[in-house]
């Protein structure tokens, strides 16, 4: 178990897949540009207990139905073309956020997360998260420039880590590795 929620992005193979189940993370988001249909759909079907989503571009909004998805992931720059039908997850830069914030309160009822690209944790970053937590779940994308002890401290949903290619299948490392076991509750 882990102490916050987790959502791994670009996952594109089964063993990034079943090592996030196995670690306890909630949600893994596939690219579309890299993950075709039928092999999502054989990802997904040996993990169980996470939602699964898809990161689509603005040229793959008509594919959301052939991948049978918990939520989409689009940039901010594409909420236009959103439908109520599948929960989105808006990825946006922090910078970003008062310049979009009354747009993305408009589609409030469309959206199941934002998730805060941010390089470094300043009081005015913070403040914008703290804002944006009233009205939405959110989520940060983590780097190792961040500080995971402040981070934990803020009124997120949780943190997003990005999967990574594997050489051969099975034959991989989880750069995202380090940061789950130091997530996990000790018992």
């Amino acid at each position: 178990m882990l102490i916050t929620k987790v959502k791994v992005n670009r996952v594109t193979n089964l063993s990034d897949a079943r090592y996030c189940a196995g670690m306890g993370v909630d949600f893994l988001s596939f690219p579309v540009t890299t993950v075709d249909p039928k092999t999502y759909q054989e990802i997904t079907s040996w993990v169980a207990g996470l939602q699964f989503g898809i990161e689509i571009e603005a040229s793959d909004i008509d594919k959301i139905h052939l991948y049978g998805c918990d939520f989409i992931q689009v940039g901010v720059n594409q909420i236009e073309q959103l439908t109520a039908a599948t929960p989105a997850v808006i990825t946006l830069d922090i910078a970003s956020w008062k310049n979009q914030k009354s747009k993305l309160l408009s589609i409030k009822n469309q959206i199941s997360a934002l998730e805060f690209e941010l390089a470094q944790l300043t009081e005015s970053e913070i403040e914008i998260i703290k804002e944006a937590a009233k009205d939405f779940e959110v989520f940060i994308q983590y780097s190792g420039s961040l500080d995971l002890h402040t981070l934990l401290q803020l009124p997120l949903a949780g943190i997003s880590l990005e999967g990574n290619s594997e050489t051969k299948p099975g034959l991989k490392e989880y750069p995202f590795a380090e940061i789950l076991e130091r997530l996990e509750v000790v018992d």
